[in-house]
């Protein structure tokens, strides 16, 4: 039967069904050929996202979303642009830099590969930049949002797999920092080999000036991060400060307008609201799973089989990283995490480790085509075709591969913040 389920929902995404319509269609008949009161799923749905953590999701996303509409972007562009625009490739840096400060206050790639990559991609081919590379470097700055606390995958990957949020934060601040480092480095590189130019000089007044024009907005992140690690703000309550201070900044840059602010909050509303109608029905195929006792025989059948924690570890994100492929992340977090958990408990694999980099490979698949979000965004501000932008962010995408191999064999890349301040 549970064969049969898999497969049904498997056909549906290819088909491109809707997600919900995937996930809960082979659940509802389940209910029915069991024979089971139709009742219990509206029971079960709701149990899943009656999750006070989950109210962090929405406000990171309005967050985000007010922060592109009061020109917050645009003044992180403008101080990243002051501070390293003047090298070789410079605009590459900058979009690497913007992205990574972006990070820290979205925790979405796609408002991050939208909100950049509005003047990121424009800006590099005004200054005679390929295309094709200005819209590959945002597609890739992009991954940095969900990895970069605080990250919205990170909150529904906590929920589900009942691992601490503020670790998992923790955990990925390293790694996000590796990540730009090694996306700054390959920018550097094939920026030599294409013979692109420099930015204009550098120069402390323009550093000086564009600093204290981005300086309220940059205090964002210190707020939300801060306030999370220092124990003083749960992740929900960090949130909702995070969208009363963006509000504060629009009145203070006279940037606030009331039909504007409602129609971001209709359309942060449908976004959440499509979410949780994924993750309310997940709850549901998690039920169905554990009542037939899949995590169960799944551990037994790879402990015949394996007897290597790490082979195990290397299979779960592998299995991530095809599945990523095909669906969003937050479909793939709630379809794999409980019927992994059990795997994950019978070889003692760290869920911390395993869970940031769970994540980051999930990030992985939103740049791939052909369901990879942000990618279908940086396509809609570049106006390039999707398999060009791919094609040319090949190399970033292999050495963010190569990146996760790094993140395997060196735990203490991701365990050691959270162990120390955790």
């Amino acid at each position: 039967m549970i064969s049969w389920i898999l497969l049904a929902i498997f056909v549906l995404i290819v088909i491109r069904a809707p997600i919900f319509v995937a996930l809960g269609a082979p659940a509802m008949a389940y209910l029915w050929l069991r024979g089971i009161p139709i009742e219990l799923a509206p029971q079960r749905m709701l149990g899943t996202v009656n999750e006070s953590i989950l109210l962090a999701v929405p406000m990171f996303l309005l967050a985000g979303a007010l922060m592109n509409r009061y020109g917050a972007t645009a003044r992180i562009f403008d101080f990243a642009q002051a501070v390293i625009g003047h090298v070789r490739g410079g605009l590459g840096y900058v979009t690497v830099l913007a992205s990574m400060v972006f990070s820290a206050m979205s925790g979405s790639a796609a408002a991050d590969a939208v909100g950049v990559g509005k003047m990121t991609v424009a800006a590099m081919r005004k200054r005679g930049y390929d295309p094709n590379f200005a819209a590959a470097v945002t597609l890739s700055s992009a991954t940095l949002a969900p990895v970069i606390p605080p990250s919205i995958i990170m909150i529904i990957y906590g929920a589900t797999a009942n691992v601490s949020i503020g670790k998992m934060f923790l955990g990925g601040v390293f790694p996000g920092l590796l990540m730009a480092a090694s996306l700054m480095a390959m920018v550097g590189w094939l920026s030599a080999r294409r013979g692109y130019g420099r930015g204009e000089p550098f120069a402390w007044s323009r550093v000086f000036r564009t600093f204290w024009r981005a300086g309220l907005v940059m205090l964002t992140p210190v707020l939300v991060i801060g306030g999370i690690f220092s124990g003083v703000l749960t992740p929900t309550e960090a949130s909702a400060i995070a969208v009363v201070y963006v509000i504060f900044l629009g009145i203070v840059y006279r940037k606030l307008n009331f039909g504007e602010f409602y129609r971001n909050l209709i359309q942060t509303g449908t976004a959440v609201g499509a979410l949780m109608m994924v993750v309310a029905v997940s709850g549901l195929d998690a039920w169905v799973i554990a009542r037939e006792q899949v995590p169960v025989m799944l551990a037994q059948n790879v402990s015949e089989v394996v007897s290597s924690p790490t082979l195990v570890f290397i299979a779960i994100l592998l299995v991530v990283l095809v599945l990523g492929l095909f669906m969003d992340a937050t479909p793939v977090i709630l379809m794999l995490v409980p019927a992994t958990t059990p795997l994950v408990t019978a070889f003692g694999i760290d869920p911390l480790h395993l869970g940031v980099l769970f994540c980051i490979v999930c990030v992985l698949g939103l740049i791939t085509p052909p369901v990879g979000v942000a990618l279908y965004g940086v396509a809609l501000v570049s106006r390039l075709p999707m398999e060009r932008i791919f094609v040319a962010s090949l190399p970033f995408f292999i050495m963010l591969l190569v990146l996760v191999a790094v993140m395997v064999a060196f735990p203490p890349i991701i365990t050691w913040l959270p162990g120390k301040w955790g």
